[in-house]
Order: C-alpha cells, then structure tokens, then sequence
C-alpha cells in the first residue's frame, strides 16, 4: 500500500513537471527572422551613455553584441557573461559590478544570447554595482 502511494506520487510530481516544460515552450518569446535594426545604449559607470545602432539578421542579442564589438565576455554555462561593455570593465570583485541588460525598460531574466531581438528594439547595457 506505501508503495502504491509512493508511485502515484512520483507519477504526479513527473505529469506536472512535464506540464511545466510544455507551458514553458507554448509561451516563450519566438525568435524573428529576417533584417532588423535594433539600439543598445551603454550606460557607463559614471553615467554617460554611448548609443549603437546594429543592423542585423540574427535573432538573439548576444551574438550581435560580439560581433558589433560592443562586448567582451566569456561563455560559459550559461551563455554569454558579459565581462566589458564599450571598453570598460565591470569586475564583481573589485567593486560588485557587473553589466545588466535591460530590453526596454525591463531587466532581463535571461543572459543575453536567449534574449530574443525584434526590429526596433532597444537595449540598454547598465554597469550595476551590487
């Protein structure tokens, strides 16, 4: 009878991590194909700005970002960590920075290669302390 119970359970906890995934990929963002032009605004430590505007056919941000050389990063598990933004540097352990992204006015929950990219987007990379 306990194992009978047992195995109903796990059955269920399996059925609604599979219902899960299904709603994950029923509703994430789609990438777009085809010609775009997106803006990235660097927004320095000090707070001045540098605009970029990129003409491109990918459909995820980060590899726009590399190949337009307004980032320097390191893959890893992840994806993309964003190590410099326009030349500068954010290193946690010298002062807690680090590069946020923003799409509009939105922080991403994602790192920056599954941030998918439509035309007309813009994006900000912010130099976040803590």
């Amino acid at each position: 009878m306990k194992n009978k119970k047992i195995l109903i359970a796990v059955i269920a906890l399996v059925a609604v991590a599979a219902l899960m995934v299904g709603v994950y990929f029923a509703t994430r963002e789609k990438p777009v194909e085809g010609q775009k032009t997106i803006t990235v605004t660097v927004v320095h430590k000090d707070g001045s700005e540098k605009l970029f505007t990129c003409k491109t056919t990918e459909e995820y941000l980060g590899p726009v970002l590399l190949a337009e050389k307004i980032v320097e990063g390191d893959m890893g598990d992840y994806g993309l960590f964003i190590t410099a933004a326009d030349g500068e540097t954010a290193d946690y352990s010298v002062d807690g920075g680090w590069w946020a992204v923003y799409k509009g006015e939105e922080q991403t929950t994602t790192g920056a290669d599954q941030v998918v990219i439509e035309d007309g987007d813009s994006f900000r990379l912010v130099y976040t302390i803590g």
